[in-house]
């Protein structure tokens, strides 16, 4: 599966859907270089932000040509600063690895110290009266995101919440973003939105053959961990506040990006997790 087109397609569909008059904020957190989900949401015309610690060239363009606001700055569980180690990938450089984690399997050694906002510093700073779309995509420290959202106003609880799991390797090898560690924090994200309410639900995987994945997050059995197969690689996960989506609208979307061509495959294993 293409994790990230179909994402975006899929995020468009949706909060088009549920916010059709666009009143609500969209929030890409972790935009990295390539999958500029902030473009997505700007040229559907919601109010969107972008929170990224290192802006690529690309990134700042796109802010002169759509009414995006970035804010340069990591969004964690503190405010002040913190050491993000920079990103790793086959012994080269790629922002898209860095974390603010030092066990990320894409950390390097390398640190510099960012900004740090909480969830709640971001809201005060830009003021919604409602959040559409949360975008999650911070390696390994997605979890220290979530874990907020019970705190803030319940009025402000996104619409819609996506965030990354896995990376790296299959999930049988149980390393890099399979670890117990990073597991463990992938359920405990997935037990805070069910008790915060979210309920339908998609999982997009990059495993070879993989389709959509939707479930009732109410209803899954966190305790039997049977969501991810041996075979899962990294991915996404939608979930869905007090609305629901047909599949059968899901799936006319996410079909056309169930097999790549081998130059996106390679391409996609490159950049993603």
């Amino acid at each position: 599966m293409r994790v990230e087109s179909c994402c975006q397609s899929l995020l468009a569909e949706i909060i088009s859907e549920i916010d059709p008059k666009k009143t609500g904020f969209c929030i890409d957190v972790g935009v990295g270089t390539f999958a500029f989900y902030c473009e997505v949401f700007a040229k559907l015309g919601y109010p969107t932000i972008a929170v990224e610690p290192l802006p690529v060239k690309k990134l700042r363009q796109l802010t002169e040509i759509y009414p995006i606001q970035l804010i340069e700055s990591c969004l964690s569980n503190i405010d002040g600063k913190q050491l993000l180690y920079l990103g790793n990938f086959a012994g080269l450089f790629n922002s898209n690895f860095s974390s603010l984690s030092p066990d990320w399997f894409g950390s390097s050694q390398k640190t510099k110290e960012v900004e740090s906002i909480t969830l709640s510093t971001l809201l005060k700073r830009i003021q919604p009266t409602e959040i559409t779309c949360l975008k999650l995509d911070i390696e390994g420290w997605e979890f220290n995101v979530i874990e907020q959202l019970p705190y803030i106003d319940h009025a402000l609880l996104p619409k819609v919440v996506m965030f990354e799991y896995g990376g790296g390797v299959n999930k049988n090898q149980g390393k890099k973003g399979w670890s117990k560690e990073f597991l463990e924090k992938t359920w405990k994200c997935l037990a805070i939105l069910k008790k915060c309410g979210y309920q339908s639900s998609i999982m997009i995987d990059f495993a070879p053959d993989s389709q959509e994945r939707i479930f009732d997050l109410q209803t899954l059995n966190l305790a039997d961990e049977q969501l991810f197969n041996n075979q899962s690689v990294y991915g996404n996960i939608i979930s869905l506040k007090d609305n629901t989506i047909s599949e059968a609208k899901i799936h006319g979307v996410c079909q056309s990006y169930y097999q790549g061509s081998f130059i996106d495959l390679l391409v996609n294993t490159l950049v993603s997790r």
